[in-house]
Order: C-alpha cells, then structure tokens, then sequence
C-alpha cells in the first residue's frame, strides 16, 4: 500500500468522513484541499471503502494534470478524453483518442477501473448504449468449435480491421488456421490456433517478435471501436433521407448516404449520430452503482457546461448560414440541467479548494447551478462537509535557501517531508544539496514503507518501481 494513503487513518477527521461514505450519508463535500489533496483524499476513499471512482473536471487540462497526480498513487487509473466532433468530414485522424475512450469503456464493462478521470465535456457527450456495445462480445474457450466465417464477420462487427498481418490496436488476421487478433486493451497480441474447427490453443504473443508470451485457457473478444452498428446500414440511410433539407444540403447527404452504404460510415456517425442511435446513453449510463462519483469545482464545471452549449449554439448557426450539416453530435450534447438530474442519482462527493464555509459563501453559491443552490440541497451538502487543512508550499525556483528553512522548520517540528525528485540522477542531486546544509535524508525507492516523524525522504516518480 502506498504510505501516503496508509497515513490518512490517522487523521480523526478522514476516518469520520471515510464513515460516513460507508453510511451512505452522500452527497459530502470536501473542502480546503488543493488540486494533490484532492487527488489524495480520492484515492484514499476508494481503498478505504473498496470502491471504484470517477472524477468529473472542468476541462481536459485539469483532467490531465489529475490523471498524472493519480499516477502517483495507482496505476490503475483511466482518463476518458471528450470525443472531438468535427464539422467537417475527415478522412485521416489519429486514432489514439478512439482507442483510448473505448478501452475505458471495456474497463468498465469488465469493473477493472479503479479511478476514471474525465470533463463535464466528455460527460455531456452522448454514446452508443451500453447494451448495443456489449451485446456481441466474443467469449472463446479450448476446446470451442468455431466456424471462419462466423468469427470473421463476429470480429469485423466488433469494429476490427482485417489485415495481412497485425501490426496495431484493433486489427486482426486469419492465415489457416490461425487467427491473430490485436485487442484495444492488450499490451500483446491474441494468436488462436484450429484443429480443424476445434479451438486447440490460445496464447498471447508479441506482436513484433511472434513469440509466445502465455498460454490461455479462455479469452473475451471486446469492442474495438465504441461506433458500432446497433440498426442496419439501410435503416440508417432511411433515417437520414426522412429529413428535410435545403438543395444544397441535400447534394452533401447524397453524398454521405451513398458512403455509408459502401461500408464507409465511421467519420460520418456524428455528423447523423441520432440516425445511427436512436437510443443513447452517456458515460454516467456505463457506471455502476457502486461507483463513487467525484465533483471537482462544482462552480467551474457548470461554467464550462454553459459553455459549451453557447458554443454548439455559435457553430450550428454558422453552419446554416453556409447551408452545411449540422453534426447531430454536437445539437444532442445534454443540457447541464439534465445531467444534473443524472448525476443527483449517484453517489456524489464535492471537491473544492477554498474552505469549508468559503465553499458555500454567497459568491460562490451565485456560481453554483440550479439544482445545487436549492437551499435545502446547500444545508445537506454542508452538513455532511468536511473541511481539511492544505496548502501549496511556496515554488523556490529563484531561492534555495528559503527551500532548505522551510524543510529545516519542518524538520524541526517533527513533520515528515517527502520530495518527488522526478529523475533519479536529479534526486542524487538534491539528496547531495541537502546533505551539503547538514540536513540528513534518505533516498529510497519503495515507498510502501512507513514514515517516520522527522524524516526527510526523496525518491524519484517511477510508479513501476513501487506499484
């Protein structure tokens, strides 16, 4: 266990809160923390109670700089990025940002994600549902008869891409009676051997070298791809011909249906993503009940939100100025109001940075959205608050001997310091610095390890060492 979440029990005040999630007693709010407490504070809560949570943010740089705190304290955390939704049709697009969205999503599904970070943007985003997505799900077992035919057409409708040879995420191929498959999620590819129709082996294997890693009694096939059929092709292109348009937009629909009947749809789903999806859900839909949902900046998320709308608004009216699609992508965002309502199902914790009576000042209750100043809302949000005692240590970039009194005080007052040094040569150097001003420190690498009053320790950021 990490040390610095193995410490907080003895703090009385994160056992009380720690109990009262256990209780149930939700929503809580967290207050007086700065951005690494509040990463802290969250993975703390999800050993201690032995659940799962998603941290909502107000935009992806937040939501990145929360995903490398986590880092910190577990590998097992996910960022699910916001879809970016184009006005225009692509033809060439990194597919990191697919890749990375549908591997959450499989997390998911198979409750292997501890910690989820993700935007009210991303939140707000609607998604194909969850039962559409799973319904085909590939399960192949030793022993199995499997036909080629079927499990070629079984893969290709889980959005994998059949080539010669696989060489990346999402691709798979059939020589004989081998069948190679490259998962979203797999560091290493699947290589599944025949005997006649009878499945003899399956092993994982390294892609660049062919050989063998381990043997598998059984494997789960997954979606590679959130943007699979849920009607057929035909209906879709029917569903997008019952709308009215202008000559010109319809000589751009003639185009569009004319691909998508060809097979070639994927970047024209969210130009027509209601006719592909007539039922929708979003990232909310995909959580359990178990899961733990995390506010951060209530304030700025409904900001953010109320933005984004007036900017779908900006972009649909320049887009019918021009005659051109309006991507339905962008018209079905929910409103912030309704996501509200969704999220007021869940199991809610607030996070804010100013204290606990700041939190719910005037000024910041004028910030907050409809639904949350409530009055009776506010009173049970603040009755179940807590509020710690962080601060952000002083940046010594232009001074080191203010570093070294701030560490000498510390030390003094029997506190227990620890510094990230990030490389390991540079925390050589800094362990040398303090040394240099008579300041005794120890250089670890495991950080499972109790701490002692007084101690000052460095180590380096390399979770692999100690995860």
């Amino acid at each position: 266990m990490n040390s610095l979440i193995k410490v907080m029990p003895k703090l009385k005040k994160f056992n009380e809160y720690i109990d009262s999630v256990k209780l149930n007693a939700l929503p809580i709010t967290l207050s007086g923390i700065t951005d690494v407490a509040k990463v802290q504070l969250a993975c703390s809560t999800s050993f201690y109670t032995e659940r799962p949570i998603c941290v909502i943010t107000y935009n992806e740089l937040q939501a990145k700089k929360l995903t490398k705190d986590f880092k910190y304290f577990t590998e097992d955390v996910y960022l699910f990025p916001k879809k970016e939704i184009l006005t225009y049709d692509f033809y060439a697009e990194s597919l990191d940002t697919f890749h990375e969205r549908i591997d959450v999503l499989n997390k998911i599904h198979q409750n292997k994600a501890k910690v989820i970070v993700t935007t009210i943007e991303a939140i707000m985003q609607k998604l194909i549902t969850k039962n559409a997505l799973y319904k085909n799900i590939i399960n192949i077992k030793i022993k199995d008869t499997l036909n080629i035919e079927n499990i070629k057409e079984s893969l290709v409708n889980l959005g994998y891409e059949r080539c010669e040879i696989i060489e990346g995420k999402g691709q798979f191929s059939i020589r004989g009676g081998i069948i190679d498959i490259s998962p979203i999620s797999a560091k290493s590819g699947i290589r599944i051997e025949l005997w006649g129709d009878e499945v003899d082996s399956i092993r994982t294997f390294d892609i660049k070298t062919q050989r063998s890693i381990e043997v598998l009694e059984n494997f789960v096939i997954y979606p590679a791809t959130e943007f699979l059929l849920d009607i057929p092709l035909e209906q879709v292109c029917q569903n997008i011909m019952e709308m009215n348009y202008t000559n010109k937009q319809l000589e751009i629909v003639n185009e569009d249906v004319e691909r998508i009947k060809s097979g070639d749809y994927l970047n024209k789903v969210d130009k027509y993503f209601d006719d592909f999806y007539i039922e929708q859900n979003t990232l909310l839909d995909y959580l359990s009940k178990n899961y733990l949902v995390f506010l951060d900046e209530i304030g700025k998320i409904e900001k953010r939100a109320n933005s984004l709308i007036k900017e779908n608004d900006n972009i649909a009216v320049n887009l019918i100025e021009k005659e051109r699609i309006i991507p339905q992508a962008i018209l079905n965002q929910m409103e912030y109001s309704k996501l509200f309502k969704k999220l007021e199902s869940k199991d809610l914790i607030y996070l804010f940075v100013s204290d606990r009576d700041g939190a719910f000042s005037d000024k910041a209750l004028s910030e907050k959205t409809p639904s949350l100043s409530d009055t009776n809302k506010n009173l049970h949000a603040n009755r179940n608050g807590y509020s710690f005692y962080c601060r952000e240590v002083n940046f010594f970039r232009s001074s080191l001997d203010l570093y070294f009194q701030e560490i000498q005080k510390a030390k003094r007052e029997k506190k227990t310091v620890l510094i990230l040094g990030g490389s390991v040569e540079n925390c050589k150097h800094i362990s040398n610095l303090l040394f240099e001003k008579n300041i005794t420190n120890d250089l670890i690498t495991n950080l499972n390890n109790d701490f002692k009053p007084g101690e000052i320790i460095i180590r380096n950021w390399s979770i692999k060492q100690w995860a």
